[in-house]
């Protein structure tokens, strides 16, 4: 037998309302005549319109009666309703054929699209986070944490909010929180992030849940996923895409529309100013997610900008409930010339051209004056280290097309703007790495995944701009002053020196290896290659004269920092240029000796690393740079995983 069609079931319900309606109209044409009702007191009188109605079964379709429906005309003696009574109810009976809100009942329909779920989350079932609960470290951490937001504004916690109330109402943003605010105690964190990553699985894919608290709390996660990056579980691309579902799901972006037929339904009660205000954060901070880890990756973002996220960051800043809310339109214009850039210069296609191309000489002086419109609206405003950063980074990018393959036979018009591109990218490159040496080294912590994803990309670009190569001879690119100019090695030296300040790191009392002793490791492998490709070429069978300070073609074993041998006569930067090595540690050989123990064969998984024909520039031009999958797999033995994140 067929189930009765959606119409038939609406007839069904109009013909049941307008017997009603007739009923009522007669029993008031024989009040005077009729006796008062004798029901005995308490009864509850049936409403047949009221009734519960059948379902089929396993499903939330209402399966309409055909049994005639037999009233007592005296039932409805008891109360009379009056006309309006009757026209509200009949009003009502119309919307409940079509209301689909959320219903625990399965013969109800489910929640409905853009609807985020209002049930309470169920609490972080873990002996660590209760520990960490039941003492006074929660609280610790969330102020921690509120301090790192500085850097990506788009999650904040208010300052009255207690770490207990937190975990309540958005369990998995405290989880997510008190993660990335371990920073200090790398055990615990791990610990802490098997946590989440189990907890995020059950909630998005085993048992899904839509609430603004799950969607913050991937945002967080990502933006320090630095601290607990390893290649064997590192899921940047797909957990952003998986917050962007979420965003979407939960309708923070109400541009986006079900598809399908619109429902007359009373609309939800608006959220308060405060709600609405985390909610635009949230959707912003997705796009910007989106946009850094697209290019970042070299892969396409499938969040674009809209007007609509311009006027949100233009609310939050005319608010202004917490400081870090100005900077937020700043961040996402200056996403919006990025992603302009990466559509215009950096597809396939585009990739195959060079300056001498007119269009994309034209998109890079457009880009420019953006850029140029964009600095000029900072000026004055809070957080300008942060905001030196990204505009630096989006600078070299726009000009590093000038290290692109140039014609041999070019103008030279051609000639003279590709050099002073070569120029404003060396300049750019300069000022992010002045800017991040800037930082104190205690607030190294606060700087979110997001700008540290760019330093790979930032030091392989300078290095490219100061190596000698046959094109930069072709355009008279002077390679001795842009090292001179920027000093790349003092620059990684002192990044070398503060990584191994902040590293916890220690093979004997602390042998696990974090975020910083990885990027330690990494740029002293950077200096050491550096410094190779920029040695002038000896005469062959020609001994190297003794310098005080010994050869400066030392092997990375015994490579420590400083340089040995830096040429004279050159600009030191305003960091540190020497330092002692910290725990006794040596980096390479501490590395080398926890892995041979691993190792059967004992041969040298770094091995490939110090051979001198090395090509640092290829791997740093990898999709994704050290964070890529590529990396990992075309060089194995960077995937440390419990011996280093990298």
């Amino acid at each position: 037998m067929r189930a009765p069609s959606r119409i038939a079931q609406v007839e069904q319900k109009i013909d049941s309302l307008v017997a009603k309606l007739v009923n009522a109209a007669d029993s008031e044409g024989t009040t005077n005549s009729t006796p008062t009702s004798t029901s005995p007191p308490g009864e509850i009188v049936s409403d047949p319109c009221q009734e519960q109605p059948r379902v089929a079964p396993g499903s939330w379709m209402p399966v309409p009666s055909f049994e005639p429906v037999t009233s007592d005309v005296n039932d409805n003696l008891e109360r009379i309703p009056d006309a309006t009574d009757v026209d509200r109810e009949y009003l009502e009976g119309i919307r409940s054929i079509h209301n689909s809100g959320e219903q625990e009942n399965i013969s109800q329909t489910p929640e409905g699209f853009l609807k985020s779920s209002t049930r309470p989350e169920a609490p972080i079932d873990s002996q660590t986070v209760k520990q960490i609960l039941a003492s006074s470290e929660a609280d610790t951490l969330l102020r921690e944490y509120r301090q790192m937001s500085a850097t990506f504004p788009f999650v904040v916690i208010s300052p009255d909010v207690k770490s207990v109330d937190l975990h309540a109402e958005r369990p998995m943003l405290f989880l997510a929180i008190i993660t990335v605010a371990s920073w200090k105690d790398h055990s615990r964190q791990k610990k802490l992030d098997s946590v989440y990553r189990t907890e995020l699985a059950n909630r998005t894919i085993i048992s899904p849940k839509r609430t603004l608290g799950l969607v913050q709390s991937v945002l967080v996660y990502l933006s320090w996923y630095h601290f607990v990056f390893s290649h064997k579980t590192q899921q940047i691309f797909f957990l952003h895409h998986l917050v962007i579902g979420l965003a979407l799901d939960i309708g923070l972006h109400q541009d986006y529309q079900p598809l399908g037929f619109s429902t007359p339904r009373r609309p939800p009660p608006p959220p308060s100013a405060k709600v609405l205000r985390e909610r635009y954060r949230a959707f912003l901070g997705c796009y910007y997610l989106a946009s850094m880890v697209a290019a970042g990756f070299q892969k396409p973002n499938i969040l674009k900008h809209t007007p609509a996220m311009a006027e949100w960051a233009q609310a939050l800043k005319q608010d202004h409930e917490y400081e870090s809310d100005e900077i937020i339109q700043h961040l996402i214009s200056l996403r919006q010339i990025d992603d302009q850039i990466q559509d215009a210069l950096f597809t396939a296609d585009a990739k195959r051209l060079s300056l001498a191309d007119a269009g994309t000489l034209m998109h890079i002086r457009f880009m420019e004056t953006q850029l140029d419109s964009w600095k000029k609206n900072i000026s004055g405003v809070r957080s300008q280290r942060l905001l030196g950063l990204s505009f630096s980074f989006t600078k070299m990018l726009l000009h590093s097309v000038a290290l692109r393959p140039q014609p041999k036979d070019q103008d030279p018009s051609v000639i003279s703007t590709q050099l002073n591109s070569l120029n404003s990218a060396l300049e750019a490159g300069k000022h992010f790495l002045n800017t991040l040496l800037s930082f104190p080294v205690h607030e190294y912590h606060l700087i979110s995944f997001t700008e540290w994803m760019r330093l790979p990309t930032v030091i392989g670009t300078v290095a490219k701009l100061c190596m000698p190569s046959d094109a930069h001879v072709a355009s008279s690119w002077d390679v001795q002053t842009a090292q001179e100019r920027v000093r790349l090695d003092l620059c990684l030296e002192s990044l070398c020196y503060r990584m191994q300040t902040l590293t916890a790191y220690h093979k004997r009392e602390n042998p696990h290896t974090d975020f910083w002793y990885a990027m330690c490791f990494i740029m002293e492998l950077t200096k050491s290659w550096y410094v190779r490709k920029i040695q002038p070429a000896e005469p062959a069978q020609t001994q190297p004269e003794p310098t005080p300070n010994g050869s400066t073609d030392q092997s990375v074993n015994n490579l420590s920092c400083p340089i040995s041998g830096t040429a004279k006569n050159h600009p030191t930067p305003r960091a540190e240029t020497s330092y002692d090595r910290l725990g006794g540690s040596d980096y390479m050989g501490d590395i080398n000796m926890d892995i041979a123990a691993g190792n059967d064969d004992g041969n040298d998984p770094f091995a490939f690393l110090k051979d001198m024909d090395f090509d640092m520039e290829q791997f740093f031009d990898m999709d994704g740079g050290i964070w890529g999958d590529e990396s990992y797999n075309s060089y194995s033995a960077l995937g440390l995983d419990d011996i280093a994140p990298f």
